[in-house]
């Protein structure tokens, strides 16, 4: 049963009874702990308990975040029925960055952001005025700049969520060049996230092989080879080399 502490009449719970009221398993809650996502102290037997103002505090910012991210979800909806075009781009582009940061055996936490930032890697675009992100023609230099903005645009959008700020930097750099002739910063080799390196991978990817208002759909032999063509210009070439080989069961 939980008690009162002296602090206000708070409850203290004992690991088990917090984990139950967050749904998640006695190891993810310690995990909470470990990371400094959920405040705790310890008895004289070296048992962890949580104080119920602390363990709301961390469902807060849980729910927030959930609430932020479906709201996102829904924006990315809105953004693909106003272009038809790019229908299912995001979050191909997502599993494709999840397939490459797997098969990289990066940590999960580090997976489970690349595969979010790859889903709002676009997001930016909202802000786009809609004839430039639908002319067929070539770009005037003006409306160039003004979608060349959106990768900036989505960092900025994403800035108020302490819980997503971190993707900001992905999401800003996924259009720059391993050569270092992209933008919007022209960085150069390691030099551009990891997690952008990536993302520009699965993303170039989706875009070839999709029908869009302005190019030539490829076809998935053709895309992979201009992936291989375009390896130490505009992509990081180990990654491209794990990309192909996730590719190779089915595409080649």
């Amino acid at each position: 049963m939980p008690t009162l502490s002296n602090k206000e009449n708070d409850i203290i719970l004992t690991l088990k009874e917090a984990a139950k009221i967050l749904k998640v398993s006695i190891l993810t809650a310690k995990k909470y702990i470990y990371q400094g996502k959920l405040k705790s102290f310890k008895t004289p037997g070296g048992h962890h308990r949580i104080l119920k103002s602390d363990l709301d505090a961390l469902m807060k910012i849980t729910e927030s975040i959930s609430d932020y991210f479906q709201f996102l979800e829904s924006l990315i909806t809105a953004f693909e029925i106003r272009d038809t075009f790019i229908q299912g781009h995001s979050r191909r582009v997502a599993e494709y960055s999840f397939l490459i940061a797997n098969s990289l055996n990066l940590p999960p936490e580090n997976i489970k952001n690349i595969k979010l930032a790859a889903l709002l890697h676009d997001i930016g675009k909202l802000c786009i005025d809609e004839p430039i992100l639908k002319k067929s023609e070539r770009l005037t230099e003006d409306e160039l700049l003004s979608l060349k903005a959106h990768s900036g645009i989505g960092e900025r959008m994403l800035e108020p969520i302490e819980a997503f700020r971190l993707l900001g930097p992905f999401i800003k750099h996924h259009h720059e060049r391993y050569d270092g002739t992209g933008y919007p910063s022209k960085l150069a080799k390691e030099d551009i996230p990891l997690e952008a390196r990536i993302i520009s991978v699965a993303e170039s990817y989706d875009s070839m092989t999709s029908e869009s208002s302005y190019k030539k759909k490829l076809s998935k032999a053709e895309a992979i080879e201009e992936l291989k063509r375009e390896k130490d210009k505009q992509f990081d070439p180990a990654i491209v080399e794990v990309f192909l080989e996730i590719l190779s069961p089915n595409e080649n």
